[in-house]
């Protein structure tokens, strides 16, 4: 067999100058392609004749949803790369330039899609003492460290810029972090068993304060599982198991509310992932409604996008939602629709489905402010 492959290989290289030639091999497959194709129709929300607001830009669940690694003239001759780090059941997604972090509860690593190169691998500190057991949220401070929060080891991984691994906080027993939020120098860390926030030191993971408990009263949780700081003294919290967001000061008093148990629009049926735009646009993902909730920052629902199904654009089992400004980066500009003036890229995270990590561009307002 591995005769007959030099053998092809020698072949190959005989008659490639007159495949050149001839036309019969073009020149122009030796560019750097993308991955799949751009679906010709465009999937937006809200649906026609309303005016676009939302666009679904596609999603990524391995290495064969990137650009591609290899010239279309190593692909002729190597065949296709393999496809490598697939996803299995992902919780939680960030981008950082062009680099997509991704945390998977099956394989229980951080995965690093690079959407520039289409190279993927794990976490670089993801061994000996850095193993991770099963990471459910990341998040990274402005030097750069990246923090992951592992409810099995019940603990936050702390990992340099460079991702070697620098230190494991916690307190095993007491409680199993589920989502984790840098702020100066304090992290904020999540207990969904314990029911409560606590915050600790960013040098040194040293408990400084802790809120919250079980109860359905203002400023006590059921089951939270995600939060989010707005850069202006507030924590918003997806208080799961009592079906809300609750906005807090960074002491854990109650400011607000947003939502309720329910079956209609701007209410949840099971509330997992939230993110906050420049503008204090809340999103949150819900998990038994399988889309995405868009509130302004008095609570009121704006928007709504995704529905279950196995089409693009769908969503099921939602977990983690990160907002951030919109990327320059040309996986994402390549595949916006004409006219579409994006101001803000959402990640919306997939469990169950195939289509795992989902990309969603945010529309600017016409009058700039969006």
């Amino acid at each position: 067999m591995n005769g007959m492959r030099i053998f092809s290989r020698l072949l190959l290289a005989v008659a490639l100058p007159s495949l050149l030639i001839s036309g019969v091999l073009p020149l122009a497959g030796c560019a750097t392609a993308r991955g799949p194709e751009i679906p010709e129709t465009p999937v937006i929300f809200p649906h026609p004749p309303a005016e676009p607001r939302v666009q679904y830009l596609g999603s990524i669940s391995s290495t064969a949803d990137l650009p591609k690694s290899r010239t279309g003239f190593a692909e002729f001759v190597l065949g296709p790369a393999p496809v490598s780090h697939q996803l299995a059941k992902p919780i939680s997604a960030l981008l950082r330039e062009d680099r997509l972090y991704v945390c998977d509860t099956v394989f229980n690593t951080v995965v690093v899609y690079d959407l520039g190169t289409g190279e993927a691998r794990r976490l670089r500190g993801d061994r000996g003492i850095g193993k991770i057991r099963q990471p459910n949220n990341l998040a990274f401070d402005e030097d750069g460290r990246l923090f992951v929060a592992d409810a099995v080891r019940q603990a936050v991984l702390v990992y340099n810029p460079d991702e070697s691994f620098a230190a494991a906080w916690g307190r095993p027993g007491e409680i199993a972090p589920v989502a984790v939020a840098p702020s100066g120098d304090e992290l904020f860390v999540c207990g969904a068993s314990t029911h409560t926030i606590e915050v600790w030191s960013a040098e040194d993971g040293s408990l400084l304060r802790s809120f919250g408990g079980l109860g359905s009263e203002p400023g006590e949780f059921f089951f939270p599982t995600h939060m989010e700081l707005d850069g202006e003294g507030h924590l918003f919290v997806t208080d799961t198991g009592n079906f809300r967001v609750q906005k807090l000061t960074l002491d854990g008093e109650p400011v607000a509310t947003v939502g309720q148990a329910g079956r209609t629009l701007g209410s949840f049926a099971w509330p997992k992932g939230l993110s906050l735009d420049r503008h204090g646009r809340l999103f949150v993902a819900d998990s038994r409604f399988a889309n995405v909730q868009i509130f302004d920052p008095e609570g009121r629902l704006l928007l709504f996008f995704g529905a279950p199904g196995a089409d693009g654009g769908n969503l099921n089992l939602p977990a983690g939602v990160s907002v951030i400004s919109w990327p320059d980066v040309p996986w994402f500009n390549e595949r916006l629709m004409n006219g579409f003036d994006a101001e803000s890229l959402a990640i919306v995270v997939n469990q169950e489905g195939g289509n795992f990590v989902n990309f969603f561009a945010i529309a600017r307002d016409r009058d700039g402010e969006s």
